[in-house]
């Protein structure tokens, strides 16, 4: 069997050292390699960076859809009876041009580097609220259940408009969505547990559509819920897809970095020192950790055309794989890229995609991710693991589920 087919374990993708080690040897013996299972429609994987790159920003002849993740091939058949497309609810990360251009350009305006900004002080004001919290808890905690999980959870929650209260369910489906193949996480085995999760966000965000038609105020959710395209209302299926992209990506995979980024500072002494002493180092820190952790492992695209790709012959139609994390520790584009070095210049790592569909609240993690740790380092004494940390068993979106901690406060 072709090791590529290790693509596909979710225990070898969710835990950090056993997934770099596979795409360091997909990289150097077989960077394209065809991918066949018999849960999975077949596919390409595309583990260096320049191809990914190349491809990415090439949208008109590798598109995003019909295939934008890695479903197994039995649910890609019930989501395409239940919603008529394969993906189930298209998000922005499904959507080709022009529909694409369009929706992006809704919410564009918010989460350009300015207006993310002026939300600094809120967010550092969160942030100061979960450094208080593990001040508080006698010097143990478990750093991604009580903190990175929750911290970046009411920030996105704040921003769109959704109630405090109603952070803990959303949490839960997050986890459900994209912990789907974690025995913990996920709701059940069966695809009817998987297709009521998003039924779940369907029916929760239609209440916040239809509110906020009614009652407007100034967060995302009434720019959502009262936005035009072409003149015309949005159609509710793209509003409810898009609540649920924001809603989810807006902060899974930001705690995934503040806990690997922690995680990489406890394992980097000097790292963690230098930060401490340099806080204006912050913001090239939390590059440096978007990379390191590379929270989202793929994304998917399909041939226009016939291509040849390092000796193979990709053909119209076929399912490319594009690996980000492999990008990320490709030393053909990255210096070292398997050292953590806080002060590395970030403009060439890919864990934010490339192109017409680079991630659009980039900024905003980024500035999370470096004013929590502006506000934790100058009060924290001293750092260290309690127990082995535990990984989310994924091939989509991964990242640590458990990470014990003992540390003392100045």
């Amino acid at each position: 069997m072709s090791l590529s087919v290790n693509l596909l374990d979710p225990a070898i993708m969710g835990n950090d050292s056993s997934m770099y080690e596979l795409f360091g040897q997909l990289r150097e013996n077989d960077p394209v390699a065809l991918v066949e299972h018999p849960d999975f429609e077949p596919f390409w994987a595309i583990t260096k960076h320049e191809d990914i790159k190349a491809i990415s920003q090439n949208n008109a002849e590798f598109l995003n859809n019909p295939r934008t993740v890695l479903i197994q091939r039995e649910f890609e058949e019930a989501l395409l009876s239940q919603f008529g497309t394969r993906n189930g609810l298209e998000t922005l990360i499904h959507m080709d041009n022009p529909k694409h251009r369009k929706l992006r350009n809704v919410t564009r305006n918010w989460f350009k580097p300015a207006p993310i900004d002026e939300l600094s002080a809120d967010i550092r004001a969160i942030a100061t609220e979960y450094v208080d919290k593990m001040a508080n808890m006698d010097g143990k905690c478990d750093f991604v259940k009580d903190i990175a999980l929750l911290y970046p959870l009411r920030v996105i929650m704040s921003i769109i408009g959704v109630a405090p209260e109603e952070e803990a369910m959303m949490l839960k489906l997050t986890q459900e969505l994209f912990g789907g193949q974690d025995p913990t996480q996920s709701r059940g085995v069966n695809i009817d547990d998987g297709l009521a999760v998003l039924m779940d966000f369907f029916s929760y965000f239609t209440g916040v559509v239809e509110d906020r038609k009614e009652n407007p105020t100034d967060d995302l959710a009434s720019v959502l819920a009262n936005a035009l395209i072409d003149g015309e209302p949005m159609e509710q299926l793209d509003q409810i897809s898009y609540f649920i992209i924001t809603a989810t990506a807006g902060h899974d995979t930001t705690s995934a970095t503040i806990s690997g980024g922690m995680k990489a500072l406890l394992e980097h002494p000097d790292q963690l020192l230098k930060l401490r002493e340099n806080p204006g180092l912050s913001m090239q820190a939390a590059r440096e950790m978007i990379r390191w952790v590379s929270p989202v492992r793929h994304m998917m695209r399909t041939t226009t055309k016939d291509i040849e790709l390092r000796g193979k012959t990709i053909k119209a139609g076929d399912s490319l794989c594009l690996w980000y994390p492999s990008a990320n520790r490709d030393s053909d584009a990255i210096e070292d890229p398997d050292t953590f070095n806080i002060e590395r210049d970030n403009r060439n790592q890919m864990a934010f995609g490339f192109g017409g569909h680079m991630c659009l609240g980039q900024h905003l993690a980024v500035l999370e991710t470096a004013l929590f740790f502006e506000e934790l380092l100058p009060r924290l004494e001293h750092i260290e693991l309690a127990a082995d940390p535990d990984w989310v068993q994924a091939i989509f979106v991964g990242g640590l589920k458990s990470m014990p901690v003992r540390y003392t406060f100045r």
